[in-house]
């Protein structure tokens, strides 16, 4: 088909009910990588209209982690998950603020504007049901005053010790304001964060976040596509706090503006992660993919975009763990809830396809 034909179809096809034939020219189009970013944002805002839950594409189990927040009052919400020593961890994110419809912030008065985030260990049993949940205490650091505190959507990830968390942090000095990527170690038996340093690079970002582990190294997927490449980072074993960017093959057009989720989990001789991309309609809404590195880190394969649970709103994935021959996603939604969902492994492997056309 022509990008004509195919740009015809992504914005019509809704209107005839042909909703397949939608989805699949948004994906030709955003997979061709010669449109301007302001057309490709705009099949994007097409493609909201024609998403598809994840259990339209694999049987899945869903469960609400409903547990006593970090305070009364306080929501839960993007929660991350790992297996350690055959248990279930996760680490819910619990915060002072709640979303309003016109997506303001806001707070009890009591705390003066400031974003508190704290951070609760949950054990969960083999149905993903809540079996413990304590919350932990925050590495001391010097804070520099910046109205947003606490370690933000951590990731699980094994280290030399156990495990630990790479996280958002945004009032530490010397970066005021600015997004950092802060890794801690997790003590499990009084629950704690300790060792916590702030990596450095020598060219920053403005803002840097969402960074995804790749479990067993230490290193991460800085992001699917960046100048083209994909590139990941890994602590300089030179330099302490230190970390170098590496560049890696040719990423494909389509990953264009896949953005960190969940950590990347050894899956069939290389490496299955989830991202998102963001579209605008009316108000922000998170899609999700699955998608799957070999082992040099080239982005070989991609699922078709889905919501996980609710389409057209802000779903947030910020772990995968596998156990046994399932998957267990975890995710928030509207910053105001937190879930894990399990899902069949094969189911997810039938999801993927070739990432270039």
């Amino acid at each position: 088909m022509t990008p004509e034909h195919d740009l015809a179809l992504s914005t019509h096809a809704y209107y005839v009910g042909e909703l397949d034939a939608g989805r699949r020219a948004c994906e030709r189009l955003l997979a061709r990588g010669d449109l301007d970013a302001a057309m490709a944002d705009a099949i994007r805002a097409n493609r909201v209209w024609y998403l598809q839950t994840l259990a339209d594409y694999v049987p899945t189990t869903f469960v609400r982690l409903d547990v006593e927040p970090a305070h009364e009052g306080w929501s839960l919400f993007n929660p991350t998950v790992i297996v350690h020593d055959s248990r279930i961890l996760a680490i819910v994110r619990s915060s002072n603020y709640t979303i309003s419809p016109d997506g303001r912030y806001e707070m009890p008065d009591a705390d003066q504007g400031v974003i508190r985030t704290e951070n609760l260990l949950v054990t969960l049993g083999q149905d993903l049901t809540v079996a413990g949940s304590r919350r932990i205490a925050g590495p001391p650091y010097a804070a520099t005053g910046f109205p947003v505190t606490g370690l933000e959507d951590c990731r699980l990830r094994y280290t030399a010790s156990g495990i630990g968390v790479s996280a958002t942090v945004r009032d530490v000095a010397p970066h005021d304001g600015n997004c950092r990527i802060a890794v801690a170690e997790l003590a499990l038996d009084e629950p704690g964060f300790f060792n916590f340093r702030v990596l450095s690079g020598a060219t920053p970002l403005p803002h840097e976040k969402n960074w995804m582990p790749i479990l067993g190294k230490r290193a991460w997927l800085y992001m699917a596509s960046l100048d083209g490449h994909t590139v990941t980072v890994g602590e300089d074993p030179e330099i302490p706090d230190a970390y170098s960017i590496l560049r890696h093959g040719r990423a494909p057009p389509i990953a264009a503006e896949f953005r960190g989720g969940s950590q990347l989990v050894p899956f069939d001789g290389g490496y299955l992660g989830i991202v998102h991309e963001v579209s605008r309609t009316s108000h922000r809404a998170y899609e999700h993919r699955f998608v799957w590195f070999d082992t040099a880190y080239t982005l070989n394969r991609v699922s078709d975009a889905f919501a996980i649970r609710e389409p057209k709103t802000i779903e947030f994935a910020a772990g995968l763990a596998m156990l046994n021959d399932t998957l267990v996603i975890s995710f928030g939604v509207r910053d105001a809830e937190a879930w894990v969902v399990e899902v069949p492994a094969d189911g997810v492997r039938d999801m993927l396809r070739e990432a270039r056309p």
